[in-house]
C-alpha cells in the first residue's frame, strides 16, 4: 500500500468514526430526554407537577403517532431514491431517527417505568450498533442487528407483548432474508442507474452470518411458543453471543 492509498484510508475510517461519533452523540441526547421523562412524567413528585406529566403524555402521544408516520414516508423515500440511482444516505438516516423516537415513545406510554428503565439500557446499544455499523465488517452490523431485535422481541415476550414481539420477529425475518439475498447476489445490490453497490466484502463468512441470523429468529420464535421463563433465559444467551462476536471481529480487525 503507497502512501497515497494510506492516506485515503485514514481519511475514510476518520469519516466513518465522526460519523459514528455523532450518532453517539444523538444517543447522549435522547438519554438526557428519557432522564427528564422518567423525573416528570414517570417520578413526579409533587401535586403541581400532575400537569408537566400530562403534558409530556400528549407529547409522547404525538411523537408515537406523528414520528411513526413520518418515519415510514422518509423510508419510503429513502426507497424511491435508492431505487432511482439518487441520494439515499439523508432519508434513511430520517427514518431510523424518527422509529427510534416513536420507540421511545410507545414503551414508555405502553410500559411506563419498567419501560423507560429498559430505553436506558437501548439506547446505548443502539449507539454501539451504529459504531459496528461505521467501524466492522457490514456482516457483523447485521448479525448484530438480528441479534439485538431478537434479544429486544424476549424484552417483549417478558411482558406478554406479543404484538411487538410478533413485529420484531418480522424484522428479523427479514434481515435474514437480506442475508440469503446477499449471499446470491455475492455481497452486492444493482442499482437502477446502473451502479452496483458492494454491502458485504467478498471474505464475508455467510455461514457464520446466517446461522447468526437464523439462531435470531429461531430463538424469539421458541420463546414466543414456550413464554416468558424461555425468553428470560434465551436474552441472556443472545447477549453472550454478542459479545463473543464482538470479541472475534475485533480480533479480524487486527
Amino acid at each position: 500500500m503507497d502512501k497515497k492509498q494510506k492516506e485515503a484510508r485514514q481519511r475514510q475510517e476518520d469519516t466513518a468514526l465522526n460519523r459514528a461519533l455523532l450518532w453517539v452523540g444523538g444517543a447522549i441526547v435522547l438519554e438526557v430526554l428519557l432522564l427528564l421523562v422518567n423525573r416528570y412524567y414517570i417520578n413526579f413528585r409533587v401535586p403541581s407537577e400532575v400537569y408537566t406529566a400530562d403534558f409530556l403524555r400528549s407529547v409522547l402521544s404525538v411523537v408515537r403517532t406523528g414520528g411513526g408516520i413520518a418515519g415510514i414516508a422518509a423510508l419510503i423515500w429513502s426507497g424511491v431514491q435508492f431505487k432511482r440511482g439518487g441520494k439515499f444516505a439523508l432519508p434513511l438516516i430520517l427514518a431510523l431517527a424518527l422509529g427510534a423516537l416513536t420507540i421511545c415513545a410507545h414503551v414508555t406510554l405502553t410500559f411506563h417505568s419498567a419501560g423507560v428503565q429498559m430505553l436506558f439500557l437501548l439506547v446505548p446499544a443502539w449507539a454501539g450498533l451504529a459504531l459496528v455499523y461505521y467501524l466492522y465488517h457490514a456482516e457483523f452490523f447485521l448479525s448484530a442487528a438480528a441479534l439485538g431485535m431478537s434479544a429486544l422481541g424476549l424484552w417483549f415476550v417478558r411482558t406478554g407483548s406479543m404484538l411487538e414481539a410478533a413485529l420484531l420477529l418480522a424484522g428479523t425475518a427479514v434481515i435474514t432474508a437480506a442475508a440469503f439475498w446477499l449471499q446470491n447476489h455475492h455481497g452486492s445490490v444493482r442499482r437502477a442507474n446502473g451502479e452496483t453497490l458492494q454491502l458485504l466484502s467478498a471474505k464475508t463468512s455467510y455461514k457464520l452470518l446466517l446461522a447468526n441470523c437464523l439462531g435470531a429468529v429461531i430463538a424469539l420464535a421458541a420463546a414466543m411458543v414456550l413464554g416468558s421463563t424461555a425468553a428470560y433465559y434465551l436474552i441472556f444467551v443472545l447477549i453472550a453471543w454478542l459479545f463473543a462476536l464482538l470479541v472475534y471481529y475485533t480480533v479480524k480487525l487486527i
